[in-house]
């Protein structure tokens, strides 16, 4: 396992102590298990764009040049 070193404050380290103390887990561990629910989390959180990926480009307007023909864009963004 790649080991990894990192610098807290004293705060932290002693907060750190006490709850792996309190588990009876080590200080590794907690921060290993800290890392896994944190990560996780963040993965979770997918854009529209992930959520929507298989809808996208599948209604069809019946206009083949909607998206270039000038015709078809005057106006778009104006209010």
């Amino acid at each position: 396992m790649p080991v990894l070193t990192l610098k807290v404050p004293a705060d932290t380290a002693a907060r750190l102590e006490r709850l792996a103390a309190s588990r009876r887990m080590s200080k590794s561990a907690v921060i290993r298990e800290a890392l896994e629910e944190k990560l996780g989390q963040s993965l979770v959180a997918a854009s529209l764009h992930d959520l929507m990926k298989s809808s996208l480009g599948i209604l069809d307007s019946g206009v083949s040049d909607l998206g270039h023909n000038p015709k078809h864009l005057a106006g778009f963004g104006r209010k």
